[in-house]
């Protein structure tokens, strides 16, 4: 009977794994294909052709396009990380927008096995619907449906960090100390979010001679904080995000109107109220949200909207969280309740995912899941190299032409809704960006020129 149980069991876990191993891979592969879809049909995002130029240009330093300034990215955040990954794509003769594309797949995959292995810790019922969750949050999840839509590489930070988490949770100290070190070189606040993770790690594990190892992570971001203020100057990062013209915009109506939208922020409101239920069964719940309640209320008074909005890749401090409530689930000792706890858990994702927020507050961002599954992909080099062949000197260009040649077009001509167009000789628009139905109507009294690649619109001024 011994030997039928274990196999049994070796039938289970092969089974459980086969399942961990497609929803990885299905996750890996639509944030790969969504980054390609993004740039095809609209790359609207300015940030995400700057990711891509630099990742596509092999310089170790980063420098940065034209469309954003003659910097290294250094001066705005210091990341050996992604200069690594740029050498290595120029070096394997890999283009920029396939590079990016390929880390954002890769990262939402690891940080999908991260979950998933966090989750199969549990048998029976709680392991199952923890599984369930972490399928949801990581496929429909709405949370994670924004950051995916506002490609960013720091998403690099929560998956390294949550990897250590599943490798310390699973008795790999190695693996778990090298997914850290990772992660404290993916930016310069990469090693405070390490900590953290770290010491989610000391107490769902009970061994508080963890918490050692976060020394070493604040050690790491200080060093890194250090560098890029000493050699590496020319851009406030701190100033431009938070402080602005040293916190003059903390007015009373200021702070009532970002309180107000924060009460209102179903992500933000979610995440804390089940750290909230799940701290009545342990108090290591909170220990995620106490460590980052300094960072989300300095992103609350921030001068820049998107992160006091928490919307985007500016929701990541609320992932990290969720990601110490699969740990924390999954925790070992004596506990009352395992499956209630798993339940609040997966009510938690599933009334913030996708589909439920769509419904109650379209358009949300459930379309990220199916762009990647229906929207055709292009060449994009070869698109790119037909927009910068197109261009003429001058010339205006909406944000989505940007991003597919930042290296070919200076700030100035970079434009939005709100640009005064009279300036502009010849525009360029890309039809489906983020600003293309604002701007269009503004080209009734123009010349439409010829299309490119069926994408790319020229608008002339009329003699």
């Amino acid at each position: 009977m011994a030997a039928e149980d274990r196999q049994r069991n070796q039938r289970i876990d092969w089974g459980r794994a086969t399942i961990a191993a497609l929803v990885v891979s299905a996750v890996g592969w639509i944030q790969f294909r969504y980054v390609l879809t993004h740039f095809s049909n609209g790359g609207h995002l300015l940030d995400s052709g700057w990711f891509a130029s630099l990742l596509g240009s092999g310089d170790p330093l980063l420098t940065n396009p034209r469309a954003i300034d003659g910097l290294s990215y250094f001066a705005y955040h210091l990341t050996p990380w992604l200069s690594g990954v740029g050498m290595a794509a120029h070096a394997a003769g890999i283009d920029g927008f396939l590079a990016l594309a390929i880390h954002q797949g890769a990262m939402f995959a690891l940080l999908t096995a991260a979950l998933i292995a966090l989750a199969l810790r549990e048998a029976g019922w709680p392991g199952f619907l923890l599984g369930l969750a972490a399928i949801f949050l990581m496929t429909i999840g709405d949370l994670t449906l924004q950051i995916a839509s506002y490609p960013h590489y720091e998403i690099a930070i929560v998956a390294f960090a949550a990897l250590g988490l599943a490798f310390g949770r699973n008795g790999r100290p190695v693996l778990a100390t090298l997914a850290f070190l990772l992660a404290t070189l993916v930016r310069e606040d990469g090693g405070l979010y390490a900590a953290v993770f770290i010491a989610v790690l000391a107490a769902v594990s009970g061994r508080r001679a963890v918490l050692f190892g976060a020394i070493p992570a604040i050690a790491a971001s200080a060093a890194m904080f250090w560098i890029k203020a000493k050699h590496f100057p020319g851009f406030s990062a701190f100033a431009y995000n938070y402080s602005g013209d040293n916190w003059q915009h903390l007015t009373a109506d200021f702070v009532t109107g970002r309180l107000a939208d924060f009460v209102h922020n179903p992500l933000a409101v979610t995440t804390l109220l089940a750290a909230l239920a799940l701290a009545t069964q342990s108090r290591r719940y909170l220990v995620a949200p106490l460590l980052l309640l300094p960072l989300i209320a300095a992103q609350l008074l921030a001068v820049r909207p998107q992160l006091g909005h928490f919307t985007l890749y500016y929701a990541l401090p609320f992932l990290v969280i969720w990601v110490a409530l699969f740990a924390g689930a999954g925790r070992t000792g004596t506990r009352r309740h395992p499956t209630l706890e798993a339940l609040i858990v997966l009510a938690g994702i599933l009334v913030t995912s996708g589909p439920v927020q769509f419904i109650l507050s379209p358009p949300s961002y459930f379309p990220v899941f199916a762009a990647a599954l229906v929207r055709p992909v292009v060449d994009l080099p070869a698109l790119a190299r037909a927009a910068e062949a197109a261009l003429i000197p001058d010339a205006c260009v909406s944000k989505g032409v940007a991003a597919l040649i930042p290296n070919a077009v200076t700030p100035s001509q970079v434009i939005d809704p709100t640009s005064d167009l009279a300036a502009c000789r010849t525009i360029f628009l890309f039809n489906g960006d983020l600003d293309y139905d604002d701007l269009a109507p503004k080209m009734a009294d123009r010349v439409a020129g010829p299309v490119i690649a069926g994408r790319i619109e020229r608008y002339d001024q009329r003699p």
